[in-house]
């Protein structure tokens, strides 16, 4: 059928196909465009893909906001398992802003709320060189607010178990014969000490008040004096140092070695050796020292009795011969 032969009718269809396609078009686009608003994706902005490896990826999965300073600028968009021994999860993420990420910068992983939802922050490095679109940027897992506490659960546990057994012995003792009557009485003797605590020290207020007073100075004349017992410290490190060093065994062995010679010479005039010994021992000579020694004496009496018996020719003069 020709152009000209077509009716008007079959212009009118062709124009409501038309239509229906180009409802069908904005239809798929307008829910391509708003799934991804959900997503946090804006598809209007050009996108750049990087790569994180990490150890342990609890937490992440896709669509993990990823932020600098606040800002989120991409998500997760791929979690993929590298290997299983050792662990390796790679994540594929997307950013939505155009952004020069330093190549020393690093993505901290850390939880984003106490309900266990997690984020990644992107830590900004000082390089002057740039990651380019699909490189791969170093990952750290920040310590959570919950990490470890299947631990404290145990010793809280334990802590329970505790107090419940205290709970029970202390129910026992309440329903034994006069187990409550006996609480009560302890209470009573505690309240007492507590009151006469309490009037020992109001009746002696004044002292315990001395007392922190002498302390409190003690504490002031302590601090003051404490350079000069610094001092004193001081020197007796210099003493304990200088006693160190002195040569205690060589004067000790030089000690040693006079007494040996000592002791030598006295058994050798002990024993009739040499000439100490032989003056020690000659009985003639040692009278004959004495009888000297006697003489020197009653000379020097003599001396001092007569005085001018010996003066007394030193003073006399020559008398000239005649001629």
């Amino acid at each position: 059928m020709s152009k000209k032969e077509r009716t008007p009718q079959d212009i009118q269809d062709r124009k409501k196909r038309i239509r229906v396609a180009l409802l069908c078009i904005s239809a798929i686009l307008i829910f391509y465009i708003g799934a991804n608003f959900l997503k946090g994706i804006n598809v209007f902005h050009k996108k750049t893909y990087f790569y994180c490896v990490m150890e342990d990826a609890s937490g992440v999965q896709q669509n993990t906001p990823v932020f600098l300073a606040g800002y989120k600028i991409g998500q997760v968009q791929e979690v993929e398992l590298l290997s299983a021994n050792p662990p390796r999860i790679c994540a594929k993420i997307m950013l939505g802003e155009k952004v020069d990420i330093p190549k020393d910068s690093q993505l901290k992983l850390k939880s984003s709320s106490i309900l266990g939802g997690m984020q990644l922050d992107v830590m900004m490095g000082k390089s002057t060189a740039y990651f380019q679109n699909n490189d791969t940027i170093r990952c750290f897992k920040e310590a959570g607010l919950l990490d470890g506490i299947d631990d404290i659960k145990n010793q809280i546990g334990s802590v329970v178990a505790s107090v419940d057994t205290i709970g029970l012995e202390l129910k026992d003792l309440l329903h034994k014969e006069g187990g409550g009557e006996s609480l009560r009485t302890t209470l009573a003797n505690i309240e007492e000490a507590t009151d006469n605590l309490n009037s020992i020290l109001a009746d002696n207020k004044g002292k315990v008040s001395n007392l922190v007073t002498s302390l409190q100075k003690f504490g002031n004349t302590l601090e003051s004096a404490s350079p000069k017992l610094n001092e004193i410290l001081d020197n007796f490190d210099q003493i304990s140092d200088t006693i160190a060093k002195a040569d205690i065994a060589g004067v000790i062995s030089n000690a040693n070695s006079t007494i040996k010679e000592v002791q030598t010479l006295v058994a050798k005039a002990n024993n009739g050796d040499g000439t100490v010994s032989a003056l020690l021992n000659d009985e003639g000579l040692v009278k004959k020292i004495d009888d000297t020694i006697k003489s020197l004496n009653d000379l020097l009496k003599d001396f001092q009795d007569n005085p001018r018996h010996y003066l007394k020719p030193l003073g006399e003069k020559k008398k000239k011969s005649k001629k």
